[in-house]
């Protein structure tokens, strides 16, 4: 009787024990909905929607229109293609150009795009349409770089003959020139500046409206040059802030030659408001040959000769996370106005279309 008083008693303990155990190793719905969140969460990241293919060579160059309905790409195989972006079906094939595209631009309402080719010709399309509006001849220089005035009154087009040519989009007369050895071309959000990203390594600030050479940002020479030539990495690509804070270069990674002729970084990025270069390093070695800033000017993303794309916080310099292309080196990149999408074209002649989760 003792005895089964004694197993009474330790019984409810035992229970307790084992109904605790079983409750600990069970997962909580909470966490069980955590982990499921994260999932979701990780597959919309680095998710290519899109990939587009049509080209006969490399994608040069791409321009999103402001709505984000339509991609326009250029080509070195002499074609402009418009494309729906929202099922990437293609619109028309654009043909006039009798060399590589290398600059595409829609204007701010949408119904305008200009186009810049190594054929020495800029030419004016309407978009809807695909009508050949009017060719601009630029003697025998390749047009490097072209960019649309945020008011869509004026367009700017540079190229190798070292002077960038402002026109009135209206009647494509000629406006003003400024001097520089551009190969790239970006403008600030209010229309006020003008950025010429030069072959020397160089970026000019002009003030757009009277031609003033406001300020020249220098990026730092190779430690203790020892030959004339070396000179700072041309810029192959800027993007420019739409706040006008800052502004991002590409350039080229030569550290695997025996002498530099650079300082051994492709990626710099510029605080506009001091002037000051906040961060200067290298992905890999060659060129990076795209940048983009987001919309919100928080990140920013790269891409270059190697297949990964680069998504970078703006403030601190660090990488948020690579988007595996493998698309033969990046050659453009465009965000979306509204910064969900991103669109990358490359050396393989593919395009493709990044949905982005924040």
């Amino acid at each position: 009787m003792l005895l089964k008083l004694k197993y009474w008693k330790i019984f409810p303990v035992f229970v307790f024990v084992l109904l605790t155990a079983a409750y600990k190793v069970r997962p909580s719905s909470t966490s069980a909905e955590s982990l499921a969140k994260s999932d979701i969460t990780q597959q919309q990241v680095d998710q290519i929607v899109l990939t587009l293919s049509g080209h006969d060579a490399p994608v040069e160059a791409l321009s999103i229109s402001p709505e984000g309905k339509i991609l326009v790409s250029g080509s070195a195989d002499n074609t402009v293609k418009v494309w729906n972006l929202h099922n990437g079906k293609l619109l028309r094939t654009l043909k006039d150009h009798k060399g590589r595209v290398t600059s595409v631009a829609i204007a701010p309402d949408g119904e305008i795009l200009i186009t810049g080719s190594d054929d020495s010709t800029i030419k004016i399309w309407n978009l809807k349409t695909g009508e050949l509006i009017s060719t601009l001849n630029q003697s025998e220089a390749v047009v490097t770089s072209i960019v649309i005035t945020p008011d869509g009154k004026k367009f700017i087009g540079a190229s190798t003959d070292k002077i960038i040519k402002v026109w009135n989009l209206k009647n494509q007369e000629l406006e003003k020139t400024f001097k520089a050895d551009t190969a790239s071309l970006g403008i600030s959000g209010d229309g006020k500046t003008l950025f010429s990203g030069n072959n020397d390594g160089t970026i000019h600030l002009f003030d757009f409206s009277s031609g003033k050479l406001l300020q020249i940002l220098t990026p730092p020479l190779p430690k203790n040059p020892d030959f004339d030539f070396q000179k700072a990495s041309a810029v192959s690509s800027i993007a420019v802030s739409n706040d006008g804070k800052t502004l991002v270069n590409s350039g080229y990674d030569d550290t695997h030659l025996s002498i530099q002729e650079t300082d051994g970084k492709n990626i710099k990025v510029w605080n506009l408001q001091t002037g000051t270069l906040i961060h200067n390093f290298s992905v890999g070695i060659g060129s990076i040959d795209a940048v983009a800033i987001s919309p919100d000017g928080k990140t920013f993303a790269s891409g270059g000769y190697a297949y990964e794309i680069s998504l970078w916080d703006v403030t601190t310099g660090k990488r948020l996370r690579t988007l595996s292309a493998k698309q033969g080196g990046v050659k453009a990149l465009a965000f979306s106005k509204d910064g969900k999408i991103l669109v990358s074209s490359s050396g393989n002649k593919s395009i493709k279309v990044w949905r982005l989760s924040h």
